[in-house]
């Protein structure tokens, strides 16, 4: 509707200013003075009105839709003073209250935050700011390894290891005693260890004289058992005591120990077969063997206890008949001091030869509450205190946690 009176006002304006100026004419024409008569031919145009019956039609539906202007406004007037109907409903309404811990908490997080432009400029104050040259002795607790605590530990670890060698070989030496080797672990030195024997002991991890001294003939028979029936005729009863000499270089005692044995064996004194060269006991030779016995027995036991020295490095050493106090070692306490001895390991010497391993399985048949027990230092402690060497393993035990490093 809208569009199509925008299409039409045009010829409605034309429409009135033409009505208008008729109007004016026909007026003026009514009033005016008659004119002097003169003949005058003159040509008129008359205008003649028409209508138009695209006007005619749109006047006629322009009147239609106004005539629903008095019908709109009459519905309007009904609306406007129709009174609305009111219902009262109670509706539950929630109201959203705020948390006041969120709001404490956004307060507080707001003052921290205004803090931060200060202390960017403090910073960006602290960066620029020339560093000054303060000498000062500042007093902390470092929680790191004390550098001289393991040069002490790796000191003591050496002078360890050193004695588990025992003392360089004396190559020199052993030849002057008669004694035939070529090299520091070369175990054919030992009366009844050939070539291939030798090989087979370096096999099973055992290296040097010191350690060969250690190992009982049982696991060693093991050794040649296991390599084979050509080894089974070998006899080790005695390699552990040579080797024992010759790792401290005692090679004029291996020599005349060596003269007085057959094979690397004792000398039988029972009766021989029939054809067969009677072994008869010299006295000078059953003096001698008694006296390396009794030497050998020396040197496993280790020196005897210096217990003033022990008690100078702060140790209290008590001592029942042959059995040593084991706790003086770090780590054992008097119910592993019982287990140890049950088990028949009595002193410091046999102590510091036992393995870690049958340690632990010692503990660990005693029950559950000895598992926590770190035996592992415990054999070297041993070995320094069958030494008399108290000073080092005070030393030693203060670095040590509960007997672990």
């Amino acid at each position: 509707m809208s569009l199509f009176l925008c299409n039409l006002w045009p010829y409605l304006v034309g429409g009135l200013i033409g009505w208008l100026l008729s109007g004016w004419f026909a007026r003026r024409l009514k009033y005016s003075e008659p004119p002097e008569q003169k003949i005058v031919e003159k040509k008129i145009e008359i205008e003649k009105i028409v209508d138009n019956p695209e006007h005619l039609s749109l006047i006629s539906t322009l009147k239609s839709e106004n005539s629903e202007i008095a019908n709109l406004k009459a519905q309007i007037t009904t609306f406007e003073n129709a009174k609305p109907e009111i219902i009262e409903k109670e509706v539950e309404k929630i109201v959203e209250v705020d948390n006041p811990e969120h709001l404490k908490r956004i307060t507080g997080l707001e003052q921290e935050i205004a803090q931060v432009a200060g202390l960017r400029s403090r910073i960006t104050e602290l960066e620029n700011r020339k560093p000054e040259t303060v000498e000062k002795i500042v007093e902390k607790n470092i929680e790191i390894d004390n550098p001289q605590h393991l040069l002490t530990i790796k000191e003591l670890k050496g002078e360890i290891e050193s004695w588990k060698r025992g003392p360089v070989i004396n190559l020199l030496a052993a030849k002057s005693a008669g004694i035939q080797i070529q090299q520091e672990d070369d175990f054919t030195a030992i009366e009844g260890i050939g070539p291939k024997i030798g090989e087979l002991i370096h096999a099973a991890g055992i290296h040097t004289f010191r350690e060969l001294s250690e190992t009982d003939p049982s696991a060693i028979q093991k050794i040649l058992d296991n390599a084979g029936s050509s080894f089974k005729i070998a006899n080790p009863g005695t390699w552990p005591d040579q080797a024992n000499l010759a790792a401290s270089n005692r090679w004029p005692a291996l020599k005349a120990l060596q003269d007085i044995l057959i094979g690397g064996i004792y000398p039988d004194a029972s009766a021989n077969k029939a054809g067969e060269t009677k072994t008869v006991d010299n006295p000078k030779h059953v003096a001698r063997i008694s006296s390396l016995e009794n030497e050998l027995e020396a040197l496993r036991k280790g020196p005897e206890l210096d217990l003033a020295l022990a008690k100078a490095a702060g140790f209290t050493v008590k001592r029942q008949g042959n059995q040593d106090d084991f706790t003086v070692v770090e780590g054992i306490g008097p119910k592993i001091n019982e287990l140890i001895h049950a088990a028949s390991i009595h002193t410091y010497k046999e102590l510091a030869g036992t393995e870690v391993e049958k340690i632990k399985n010692i503990l660990n048949q005693a029950g559950s509450n000895f598992a926590l027990a770190k035996p592992e230092t415990w054999p070297e402690q041993s070995e320094l205190a069958a030494e008399n060497r108290w000073g080092i393993l005070r030393k030693w035990q203060d670095v040590l946690d509960g007997g672990e490093e």
